[in-house]
């Protein structure tokens, strides 16, 4: 019987990263925005609704992607966030003046953001991916 602890896909890559494989061997890329149906209701919007969003920039480190996984139907894909980061945190969506990888560009409403980072930044006031020491952005 297959364990129900789902491991996050923590990527081991340092350096400006544009593919990674996730651990159940999905290959995943760094895109500017990404493409997905939400997962529930959100600023007006309905659960199942496709929408196009912008990642946050996170200066090379790690980036930002649609589990591949999520999108699949089955018990295999129970536990799984829709989005993650690179860290191996799930990524979230995050409203205007919320963003703090390096501020939200002018016109962009919600932007998809490292969940770890944002409360890292929000903890201790600089932002932090999962598998990284402490280091100052803004």
């Amino acid at each position: 019987m297959e364990p129900l602890i789902k491991k996050y896909n923590i990527i081991k890559q340092r350096g400006s990263p544009t593919e990674a494989i996730t651990l159940t061997g999905h290959k995943v890329f760094r895109q500017e925005f990404v493409y997905f149906q939400l997962p529930t209701s959100f600023g007006g919007l309905s659960k199942g609704d496709w929408i196009t969003m912008r990642c946050a920039d996170y200066h090379g480190s790690h980036f930002l992607y649609i589990d591949p996984v999520y999108l699949e139907d089955g018990p295999h894909a129970a536990g799984h966030f829709f989005a993650m980061c690179t860290c191996g945190s799930p990524a979230v969506i995050a409203g205007p003046g919320e963003e703090v990888s390096t501020g939200t560009p002018d016109g962009v409403t919600l932007m998809l953001v490292c969940l770890f980072y944002q409360n890292e930044f929000y903890r201790i006031g600089r932002g932090r991916h999962r598998n990284e020491g402490e280091r100052m952005w803004m």
